[in-house]
């Protein structure tokens, strides 16, 4: 999703609370994309993967993507 010119990593969850993230990965700034099978972000430039909340759950990004306020 974009907001302006920035790409953002939205997610909905079952209480309807809404996540909003960079959609920018902390290891070299790739856009992640949506795996609905995992219910994560993924990187497909280095394999990184990040939880709804944008904590890193898999290397090598180390730190977790931006917050965005609603």
């Amino acid at each position: 999703m974009r907001r302006g010119l920035k790409k953002l990593a939205a997610f909905r969850d079952e209480a309807g609370a809404l996540h909003l993230r960079s959609a920018s990965c902390t290891h070299v700034g790739c856009h992640l994309h949506w795996n609905s099978f995992e219910t994560c972000w993924d990187c497909p430039c280095h394999g990184s993967m990040f939880d709804v909340d944008g904590q890193p759950i898999n290397a090598p990004a180390i730190g977790p993507l931006a917050r965005v306020e609603d």
